[in-house]
């Protein structure tokens, strides 16, 4: 018996298209043409010698790290699950910005950013599917390496970016975080006898009350935004209540929710 045709449904190959100023080394460059012509068991096939592995030592990544003492409290993941980072503490601010780069890099009304400190991260997948992007002065195209700081780490296989990333700290964004959205993920989760929610050795971390109370839905506590800024340049007006910055937070004057 003739095994069935590959539906119409089925992934097509990834293929990238790269830029002649392209920051990633040779090495990577050939491993991904190789894929992409076919040589190789499945066309989103894991590279068998990962040759850039310096950076992956280095925060936000921390690849082959230890995790003794580490207990992950969140994990970030993007749409299709090829890329993950865990996290060991709660943001220290989230923020919302309203600046035309982010409107437009987010294809977003705005970017909701929780602050960590690059010591706090862990990568919790493979490295194959991590990119860079330089989005400031000159811009430097999507790379498989790090390009230069401040710069966008995203997946090159969906597409979804989950921070950005500076010397010292990292702003991810809480859409990517894992919680319950619903009352249906929260009934299904208890039927598997599973924690809801985030993270770990627990990929699911519980979203009780402080007296271990009721299972919460929907954006956790520790991600909601204290304070919008570069609110002068925002599409809309949002009247939540929160404090609205002209610019930077506590470098620019304050707003009205309705002023211009």
């Amino acid at each position: 018996m003739s095994s069935s045709p590959t539906p119409d449904t089925a992934r097509p190959a990834t293929k990238r298209v790269r830029s002649d100023h392209d920051h990633s080394k040779a090495s990577t460059k050939a491993s991904e043409t190789t894929r992409e012509n076919g040589h190789s068991d499945h066309p989103d096939s894991k590279e068998s010698n990962h040759e850039d592995v310096d950076w992956l030592k280095e925060a936000p990544f921390f690849m082959g790290k230890s995790r003794e003492g580490w207990t992950t409290k969140w994990r970030e993941s993007c749409w299709c699950g090829k890329t993950a980072f865990v996290y060991d503490e709660d943001p220290l601010q989230v923020k919302i910005c309203h600046c035309e780069d982010c409107q437009r890099l987010h294809g977003a009304p705005f970017q909701q950013a929780a602050v960590f400190h690059k010591k706090n991260v862990r990568l919790d997948s493979g490295p194959e599917f991590i990119s860079f992007l330089s989005a400031h002065g000159e811009v430097h195209p999507i790379s498989s390496t790090p390009s230069p700081l401040p710069r966008k780490i995203s997946c090159k296989a969906c597409g979804s970016p989950l921070m950005d990333e500076g010397k010292n700290m990292i702003m991810a964004f809480p859409p990517c975080f894992e919680f319950a959205r619903t009352h249906k993920e929260v009934n299904k989760s208890r039927e598997k006898g599973e924690e809801i929610s985030g993270a770990g050795e627990g990929r699911k971390q519980s979203q009780e009350d402080g007296n271990g109370g009721e299972k919460k839905i929907g954006l956790p506590d520790a991600f909601k935004p204290s304070s919008h800024i570069f609110y002068e340049r925002r599409l809309f007006d949002i009247k939540d209540g929160l404090v609205k910055w002209r610019g930077h937070k506590e470098e620019s004057e304050k707003m009205g929710e309705e002023e211009k």
